[in-house]
């Protein structure tokens, strides 16, 4: 079944299962437990009342969901109007088919369209009723499903980012920097070790928001450990910024800036003998802030673990549309010399 994340049509939750089918059976019953009590008159009215209104409800639910299992299967990631067009189409659909069987089993069968004249207010009002509670449902399984996806994406950010902080090689080499540099710059070596901590601190840090001052500061040091370690004739860092009108204390998702760096190191420095100049910019555009990292493309030939790289910037890409949605962008320009990523996010 084609499925995003768990899910059919869009932002629905797979509904067939056993578990789903069951919570369907009982709110079913409950909402027809309360449309019978609103018209009940006595005991005997409402357990006359609760069965109708039970097989109604119940056919309708069990229908649209079996339905919407078997588009689920045949449609691959529709769009989110799609979805919804689809489920209130449906639900529409079986609505208005088991009230119109509803009135014509009750009604005189010889004149089936003065029937339905008749009983046009009743077709109306469930139809109503139907559209509305399903346009709750499907608001309410929206916005869970956002919240999900922002969940994920800032849960598989951190992680992510603590591995890469976490990798042996990443700490063996840090460390063993420090450990060099204790017996020939004392205070070059505390310097790295407090950069050491502040990115683990950040890294643990469980906050969905944080400072520009933050995210920068956690730039930069990373930046001044991989310096230790390539050393400054390979890693040669410009920052082209102004503190000064800089919006530091801007909130922002974290993790957008650095893993750009990390990867303009890893994929652009790294792989060249010569290293290189990563230019690393910061620009206030009134209502919006602009951003961009700039690399050096490796020589030809080597391996840069590319797929390890675009599943990076796929990351950025959809942790930038959850955070933003529409109001921020991710681009990437490439030519013979250079790799540029950069985006864009309004201020809040």
């Amino acid at each position: 079944m084609p499925s995003l994340n768990g899910k059919i049509l869009s932002y629905l939750p797979v509904l067939c299962v056993p578990q789903v089918l069951l919570r369907a059976v009982l709110g079913a019953e409950l909402l027809a437990v309360v449309l019978a009590l609103t018209v009940a008159s006595d005991m005997g009215d409402f357990f006359v009342n609760l069965g109708l209104y039970s097989l109604f409800v119940q056919w309708v639910a069990l229908a649209s969901i079996f339905t919407l299992c078997f588009v689920g299967r045949l449609l691959n990631k529709p769009t989110v109007f799609a979805s919804t067009s689809i489920v209130l189409a449906t639900v529409a659909g079986f609505t208005l088919l088991a009230s119109v069987l509803g009135v014509l089993l009750s009604g005189d069968h010889g004149d089936v369209l003065g029937t339905l004249v008749t009983h046009a207010l009743f077709i109306f009002k469930n139809l109503v009723i139907s559209l509305v509670i399903m346009s709750v449902l499907l608001r309410y399984f929206y916005i869970h499903s956002q919240w999900e996806e922002t969940v994920e994406a800032d849960s598989a950010a951190k992680y992510d980012a603590l591995q890469a902080r976490m990798r042996p090689h990443f700490l063996f080499n840090s460390l063993n920097t420090i450990a060099h540099l204790v017996h020939i710059d004392p205070n070059k070596a505390e310097a790295a070790l407090l950069d050491l901590a502040d990115i683990m601190r950040l890294t643990l840090d469980k906050r969905s928001r944080i400072a520009l001052k933050e995210e920068l500061e956690l730039t930069l040091a990373y930046l001044r450990m991989e310096g230790l370690r390539l050393g400054e004739r390979r890693l040669t860092v410009k920052l082209d910024m102004d503190r000064n009108s800089l919006p530091l204390d801007m909130d922002m998702p974290p993790f957008l800036l650095q893993p750009l760096v990390e990867n303009a190191v890893y994929h652009g420095i790294q792989p060249r003998l010569d290293g290189g100049l990563l230019t690393v910019s910061l620009y206030d555009a009134g209502d919006r802030l602009d951003v961009s990292v700039t690399n050096p493309l490796p020589p030809s030939g080597i391996s840069t673990h590319q797929k390890g790289n675009h599943i990076a910037q796929e990351n950025m890409v959809n942790r930038l549309r959850l955070a933003y949605g529409d109001r921020a962008n991710l681009k990437i320009q490439k030519n013979a010399q250079q790799y540029r990523v950069s985006f864009s996010i309004p201020k809040e």
